[in-house]
């Protein structure tokens, strides 16, 4: 049951992930760029946060060594992730960054096996590629057109950024941290250094409407709140390599908000992917059966 648990929270963490880019679209819209809109996502979830951690009177005091570990979980996981993905954006097509961003899940089942002695599952290996075969299609397909050195670079960059951050969370010392504390700490540290470089790149421009600010309140709340605490969860009782594969749902989120909200055309190749991502799924989630009966 534990298991069945982990899966469907991190189903429900990529689906809540896939509101990035709408609260995204609305926040550059008014007044925002992608340093800002970052910073504010984790200061405003930082406040949220630490209200809940209030109200609930949870203890959030931690070992010297976990806030280390979690500045680094930061520093060179999510908050860089978060700005190299986002910068790729000015250099290529959103679905085609997004593609080569989901390395990830491949750089986290090889960092599983080097590093924290995972082993070699075939299963997983075919879901893997089931699921990058989906990304392709879903994310990336008919947009190769618009490649560019830089903006593959810093996509990629990103994926393996995420993949840092996934591993030092699911086999680092702060795997057992209550994942409210965990995440507050993410987004408290993400607010530090986001700051940080956003005044160092002369990014920290002013001009939000009450419109981009209200954006970025709700991406605070969907993303990290609901979002990185229900992956969080998720990865105790999944392993590292089947999480990233499940997150692999994100982007189908964010293609049915494109539809409803932006009026995106659906084509077949979106259907292919999305059915590709779901049998990747369905492959890791209920183990061997499924890979028999196909």
């Amino acid at each position: 049951m534990n298991r069945v648990k982990g899966i469907l929270l991190t189903v429900f963490a990529a689906t809540s992930l896939g509101f990035i880019p709408l609260f995204a679209k609305i926040a550059y819209a008014n007044g925002f760029n992608p340093y800002t809109f970052s910073l504010f996502r984790s200061l405003f979830a930082t406040i949220e946060l630490f209200i809940l951690l209030k109200i609930r009177k949870i203890a959030y005091t931690l070992e010297k060594e976990q806030y280390i570990t979690l500045f680094k979980a930061s520093l060179m996981g999510h908050s860089l992730a978060m700005l190299t993905l986002s910068s790729s954006y000015n250099y290529m097509s959103i679905g085609l960054a997004t593609t080569i961003h989901f390395i990830y899940p491949v750089a986290v089942m090889v960092g599983s096996i080097f590093f924290f002695n995972g082993k070699i599952d075939k299963r997983k290996v075919f879901s893997l590629i089931l699921s990058l075969a989906g990304m392709y299609f879903l994310a990336g397909f008919n947009s190769l057109g618009s490649t560019s050195i830089i903006g593959v670079l810093l996509s990629l960059i990103s994926g393996f950024f995420y993949a840092y951050y996934i591993l030092i969370v699911a086999y680092g010392n702060i795997k057992e941290i209550n994942s409210f504390v965990l995440i507050f700490y993410i987004s408290l540290f993400n607010s530090y250094i986001l700051f940080a470089i956003s005044v160092f790149m002369g990014k920290l421009e002013i001009g939000y409407t009450f419109e981009g600010i209200v954006s970025t309140v709700f991406v605070a709340l969907v993303a990290n709140l609901i979002g990185m605490v229900s992956f969080k969860t998720g990865l105790k009782v999944i392993s590292a390599t089947t999480a990233a594969i499940l997150s692999t749902f994100e982007p189908i989120t964010s293609l049915i908000l494109g539809m409803l909200v932006f009026k995106d055309i659906l084509s077949w190749y979106h259907i292919a992917g999305s059915i590709l991502i779901i049998v990747s799924a369905t492959i890791v989630a209920f183990r061997k059966k499924v890979l028999k009966i196909l």
